[in-house]
């Protein structure tokens, strides 16, 4: 019994290790990770894995770094969940923003002809080539707003009302349910601003 379980054990633990897609390059204050029913508490170079929810709470702040040099910034109060991220064997990673801020600047996964990087939120959807964007609740918890910091490609994003492309880094969009993306536009100093501050 005892080796049938040392086996099982060791089974489990080679599954989870197989998961890990991301480490922990910053954690300031409280940073969490919740999957199935497992709480962590992340510190700097803890692992993050697959079907992994990120939470940060208050003044908190968190900074990810994928295998491949993807890197991932969260702001304070922040739901996000790494559904999937496959590298080396296809170019294929799936996120999902619930609440916050974040920010993305892409590695070698993106490198690639049609990668499948797509980031799922309550409005809408953001396709992404090869970028460096940020995107959250700015202003109002009813709207998610998005801007295209730097990028040799654009961003789509997209719900069931329409469809934009941001091309030129400073342009960006507001997502509220029921309704299309607005057209990109250039945002204020002050906004683009007060974006960075979320995640500084």
């Amino acid at each position: 019994m005892k080796a049938l379980l040392l086996s099982l054990l060791i089974l489990s633990t080679y599954s989870f290790a197989d998961n890990q897609v991301a480490k922990v390059m910053l954690a300031k204050k409280q940073v969490t990770a919740q999957s199935d029913s497992q709480h962590r508490n992340l510190t700097r170079k803890s692992p993050i894995f697959i079907e992994d929810a990120l939470h940060t709470g208050k003044n908190a702040r968190a900074q990810v770094r994928f295998s491949e040099g993807t890197i991932l910034s969260l702001g304070e109060q922040t739901q996000f969940v790494v559904n999937q991220f496959e590298y080396q064997q296809s170019s294929d990673a799936s996120f999902e923003f619930i609440s916050g801020a974040f920010r993305i600047v892409t590695g070698e996964i993106t490198k690639v002809t049609n990668p499948n990087f797509k980031i799922k939120t309550p409005m809408g959807s953001i396709g992404i080539r090869g970028t460096d964007f940020w995107g959250g609740n700015l202003y109002d918890e009813d709207t998610i707003d998005v801007i295209l910091l730097d990028s040799e490609h654009p961003i789509v994003v997209e719900n069931e009302h329409g469809r934009v492309i941001i091309s030129k880094p400073g342009m960006g969009t507001t997502l509220q349910k029921g309704k299309a993306p607005t057209t990109p536009e250039v945002w204020s100093d002050k906004k683009l601003q007060d974006a960075v501050k979320t995640i500084q």
